[in-house]
């Protein structure tokens, strides 16, 4: 059977048959209309046959008043913010919804259920292809997403697809996804779940997510049921139980299983609060089966475990950067409820981190802070359950007394950053006061296995994200290091010294009490000299920094004395970035000259608020202590350190900079104290290839920029474009093109632009390091080629467009990425307002450029621009030189026409071309006349071209007076009136056909009207 590869059999079929596979009944979109009862119109979503049912069958005794009532509050939710109307639909959809009635005299309240999330298969699940949606805002106009996922008729999930053989990718089904956000709304308003896929690549977000925060699904029953194979860098193979899936398949069987789904819906969505509004967050697949695995073993140790060993839950080690905050909510809730509301103790090691935590489960009512331990023995024995936060530090005295509290079971204790030392001491003395409670840790730096004690705390891993996969799948971005001011290092001053052991688990003023033991290295960093050279080289180097990829820096320095120290000789420097020092500290007791820098508690939300920013100042912070925990600012790239640190404090500070934002490469770390210079000791307790994962000389980063630049740039031997600045118009329009003529097939095109993107980002990372200032000017001369390759392509390999989808665009400076190539009117010599692209003058010179494959894709994408253009207005006169067209397009990719023989069938078009649009000029008629006078002639319902010639232009004077009033199209009255205009001249003229057909026609000349006037 010669079936046709389209995107429609290739993707959307293979996905409907994956949803059938996992127990979904399928209807047809074009079935699921107000005509057949499915629903009210076709603005409304919500099938409301369907709902009125399930909804029904979950709430016995439901009266069908309050049936519909039920639907009414779900189809019309008030609020003007889109996001609050989401919040306020899905705590319908987990929690019910509530209705007051009358029963009788009496006033009732009740919960009515939409989704029964305890037995899934007492749900209907649905799927339908091409669901037609009319717009929000305006009538008459639809949408068709390509998938829709409904449960009890209530569409929960929206799937964009690109086809395998598009040159589309999952980045375009994203956008698409955009514009039908924009149209039709109320879909996505029930949408938890929205999809992009091409096939190859599938990923899936939130309808509010940003692409960077949109994610791969892997595992169909757990997170490492699934081996994936890289064949090529970014590209690669899923195997399941030794049979191959691709990416859709899998996101299909492992998300969307009905348990799955109805379980990460109730359990795995959440309404972040922000200084903006409501961010909504839904789960990755490995917080999703960590937490699962999680609850599991949590409930196993609770109501079965009958010694200490036996009530140990175990480790979730996911790396920094990957939500660990978010995955310990995700779990608190959940097991909340699965275990009838236990109480559960989170344990963190800093106060800032405690606040940061508690100020994320504080959006949970049942959370509160024991802020000694009284308040703690209080809550244990006044809580029936719940959520309590407080820091180690008030837990792990040696000669504090601990009076057992409770023998209760359901306590479960959670410590943040499990592997710290103190948890030993922590367990001992909690074990006295509970002895029966269960332990669980959290980790986000690497737990060595020699490192056997926090697995004797706690348990064994239940998951493990590690640095590498965070990586691949795009969850954070990489960390370089540079060694600056080498002479300035004080590498033996700290390197065997254990300042974290002395000081850990100390609050900051503690800590600066602490100072004696190291005054001497504080001394040194202090020289003024020292400090001077290390103010101006982050301003240089920032700056600099700057100049081509814009974001936000973090200075780490020693104490609160260096930091206003710093700051001072930063201020002092001509064009240095706005900076502020964020210390804590009393204006009571410290030095005056640390006020300006001491805030309250509202004035440092403000400021961090700000700093998180990109948009608004200031572009850097100096800190000692503060924000190097559980603090994300996405847009910081680049961290300067002047403090000894070693092993976990190292890896969770350098860690600020591996957040995902926009197209950010990488993060940067500079050392000017020398814990690079002796990584094994600085990271003691991880092996050398964890430190691999996490770390990356700047100095790998210039080599492989050395080999990409050679690479390049052998693409273009032969031709000197060193000195391009200096060149006028004429001369760089013939270097570019002639540099351009060397890319002669779409393999060295495809070549060109997968290993230049690879430069530019390598270029991006080690910026300003002396190497990239070498090539500065040849980057922009490279950017110039990118972009005629794309201006002048008629279509993109999808190759292309992958790499493209990765391309440092929105975060890169402007003096790259503004650089335009000279256009063919300086190539010709001559002003664009003089010459049109069809005229005989035009087309021989065009001939004459001796560089032909230029010549070719120039005309054939002027031509293509130029008829598709005239084609959506008139498409009956333009279609065939479209097809043409499209047709040489294919013989010259395939290289089975030599490129003088297509330039003379591309000239030929536009000699066509010129002919078509000048028959309009002969008949007498405008370019709009002349659209009606062809679809006319199309129908063959007049008997001569003169009828048809002046029918033409009475249609067009009839509608002069509508198309000129803004946005008619948009406006049912005035297409109305044009209806019935249209009908009129149709009815003088058209005697002999009855009222049907002249409504037809008038009905295809509205639609010719809305693509002619537009």
């Amino acid at each position: 059977m010669n079936v046709e590869l389209t995107e429609s059999y290739m993707i959307e079929n293979s996905a409907i048959n994956w949803f059938k596979e996992i127990g979904y009944s399928y209807i047809p979109g074009s079935d699921l209309i107000p005509e057949n009862g499915e629903r009210e119109s076709y603005r409304d979503v919500i099938l409301k046959k369907r709902f009125i049912r399930a909804i029904k069958k979950l709430n016995p005794s439901l009266l069908d008043n309050l049936a519909e009532e039920v639907y009414e509050k779900v189809r019309n939710i008030d609020h003007p913010d889109f996001i609050i109307k989401g919040k306020i639909f899905y705590q319908y959809l987990t929690e019910g919804v509530k209705l007051t009635y009358r029963e009788g005299k009496e006033e009732k309240t009740r919960l009515v259920k939409l989704i029964d999330f305890r037995n899934p298969e007492n749900n209907e699940f649905l799927v339908a292809n091409q669901f037609e949606v009319e717009y929000y805002h305006q009538n008459r106009i639809h949408r068709r997403p390509d998938l829709v996922v409904f449960i009890n008729g209530i569409p929960i999930a929206i799937f964009e697809l690109k086809g395998f053989n598009s040159n589309q990718t999952a980045k375009d089904a994203y956008n698409d996804h955009q514009v039908k956000m924009k149209d039709i709304p109320q879909l996505y308003l029930y949408s938890q779940v929205i999809v992009a896929s091409d096939g190859y690549e599938t990923k899936y977000g939130s309808p509010q997510s940003g692409w960077e925060r949109f994610f791969y699904w892997e595992g169909i029953f757990s997170d490492d049921d699934v081996k994936k194979e890289e064949i090529t860098k970014g590209y690669y193979r899923y195997f399941y139980k030794g049979r191959e899936l691709n990416s859709l398949e899998i996101l299909i069987k492992g998300l969307f299983r009905k348990e799955h789904i109805t379980e990460f819906i109730n359990d795995f969505v959440f309404y972040d609060k922000t200084d903006e509004g409501y961010v909504k967050k839904i789960a990755t697949y490995y917080q999703f089966y960590a937490v699962k695995k999680a609850v599991e073993r949590t409930k196993k140790c609770v109501l079965e475990g009958k010694t200490p060993e036996e009530r140990r839950i175990g480790v979730i080690w996911h790396t920094q950067g990957s939500g660990k905050s978010i995955t310990m909510l995700f779990y608190a809730r959940k097991v909340l409820k699965e275990l009838g509301n236990p109480l559960l103790i989170f344990i963190t090691d800093r106060r800032e981190l405690d606040e940061q935590l508690y100020n994320l489960f504080s959006q949970l009512p049942i959370a509160q802070r024991a802020e000694s331990i009284k308040d703690l023995q209080d809550a244990i024995k006044k809580t029936a359950g719940g959520i309590i936060f407080s820091t180690i530090q008030k837990f792990s005295e040696r000669d504090q007394d601990y009076p057992l509290l409770t023998e209760r079971r359901d306590i479960i204790v959670i410590a943040d950053e499990a592997h710290r030392s103190q948890y030993r001491e922590l367990a001992r003395n909690l074990r006295k006061a509970i002895p029966n409670a269960s332990f669980l840790g959290f980790t986000a730096t690497p737990i060595e296995y020699k490192d056997r004690d926090t697995y004797l705390v706690f348990g064994e891993p239940i998951s493990i994200y590690s640095i590498d996969k965070a990586l691949k799948d795009g969850v954070i971005v990489p960390i370089y290091y540079e060694a600056r001011l080498v002479e300035l290092h004080l590498t033996n001053e700290f390197i065997d010294e254990e300042f974290e052991e002395i000081s850990e688990g100390l609050e900051e003023e503690e800590k600066e009490r602490l100072k004696a033991k190291y005054a001497r290295l504080e001394k040194l960093i202090l020289n003024p000299e020292r400090l001077e050279k290390i103010a101006k080289d982050i301003v240089e180097h920032f700056n600099k920094r700057l100049e081509e990829f814009e974001g936000k820096a973090m200075v780490v320095v020693i104490s609160r004395e260096v930091a206003v120290e710093l700051y001072n000789k930063i201020k002092e420097i001509p064009n240095a970035p706005s900076v502020a020092v964020v210390i804590s500290g009393n204006k009571q007791k410290d030095p005056e000259k640390f006020h300006p820098h001491l805030r309250n508690k509202h004035q440092l939300e403000e400021l961090l608020s700000n700093f998180k920013n990109p948009d608004k100042d200031p572009k850097m912070v100096i800190v000692v202590d503060m924000l190097l925990t559980g603090f994300d600012v996405p847009c910081l790239h680049t961290m300067y350190i002047d403090k000894p640190m070693k092993n976990h404090n190292l890896l969770q500070a350098i860690a600020r900079v591996n957040r995902v934002y926009k197209d950010k490469p990488g993060g940067l770390i500079v050392d000017y104290i020398g814990i690079a210079d002796d990584l094994k000791k600085s990271l003691a307790k991880y092996t050398l290839e964890t430190i691999g994962q996490f770390l990356t000389d700047i100095k790998s980063v210039i080599t492989q920029l050395k080999e990409e630049y050679d690479i390049v740039s052998s693409m273009f031997y032969g031709i000197n474009y060193k000195n391009w600045r200096n060149l006028d118009p004429q001369q760089l329009s013939n270097l570019t093109v002639s540099a351009y003529n060397l890319l002669d097939t779409e393999e060295k095109k495809k070549n060109f632009i997968k290993h230049f993107l690879a430069l530019k980002k390598l270029y991006t990372l080690a910026s300003p390091h002396p190497e990239t200032i070498k090539i500065k000017d040849d980057i922009r001369f490279f950017e110039m080629i990118k972009k005629m390759i794309i201006k002048y392509s008629t279509t993109t390999s999808r190759e292309i467009a992958r790499d493209l989808e990765y391309e440092i665009n929105q975060l890169i400076s402007k003096s790259i990425s503004a650089q335009e190539p000279i256009d063919v009117f300086s190539l010709l010599n001559k002003e664009k307002p003089d010459i049109s692209i069809l005229s005989e003058d035009f087309l021989s010179q065009i001939k004459e450029i001796k560089q032909k494959n230029y010549a070719v894709e120039l005309l054939a994408k002027l031509l293509n621009d130029e008829i598709k253009v005239k084609m959506r207005k008139n498409p009956h006169r333009y279609k065939s030189l479209y097809e043409r067209l499209k047709e040489l397009i294919e013989k010259y990719n395939a290289k089975t026409l030599e490129a003088s023989e297509i330039i003379e069938k591309l000239v030929e078009i536009a000699r066509e071309l010129r002919e078509k649009i000048q028959e309009g000029k002969k008949l007498d008629l405008t370019e709009e006349e002349l659209a009606f006078y062809d679809m006319l002639l199309s129908k063959r319902i007049f008997e001569n071209y003169e009828e048809v010639k002046e029918i033409a232009k009475l249609i067009v004077e009839k509608l002069g007076g509508y198309v000129k009033i803004a946005d008619w199209n948009k406006k049912d009255t005035i297409k109305a009136k044009i209806r019935k205009a249209l009908k009129d001249v149709l009815r003088e003229r058209l005697k002999k056909h009855d009222y049907d057909y002249i409504s037809k026609i008038a009905d295809e000349l509205l639609e010719q009207a809305e693509l002619v006037f537009a």
